[in-house]
């Protein structure tokens, strides 16, 4: 897969894509020394961009879980339910 250009937003999948071709390649064992070390430093800068990635969303779902905990939740009523109880 070609170098991501910068300024393109990150896309999960396609790196946990990309790794899994590494890999693939890596274990093949057709690949040159050079080309071993070019392909562990993609990896490398890969998996970092995908922890920076989850570490993230673990916020954002951490702050969602906090403001959730603010609300009194409410059981919903039809309006068949509410007519019935008038």
């Amino acid at each position: 897969m070609e170098e991501k250009k910068k300024g393109r937003k990150f896309k999960f999948e396609e790196a946990l894509s990309e790794l899994e071709e590494i890999v693939s390649r890596l274990d093949s064992g057709e690949l040159s020394l050079d080309e071993m070390l070019e392909q562990f430093e993609r990896g490398i800068k890969l998996v970092r961009s995908c922890q920076k990635f989850l570490e993230q969303a673990q916020k954002k779902v951490e702050i969602l879980i906090a403001d959730s905990e603010k609300f009194e939740f409410k059981e919903w009523e039809s309006e068949e339910e509410e007519g019935e109880a008038d």
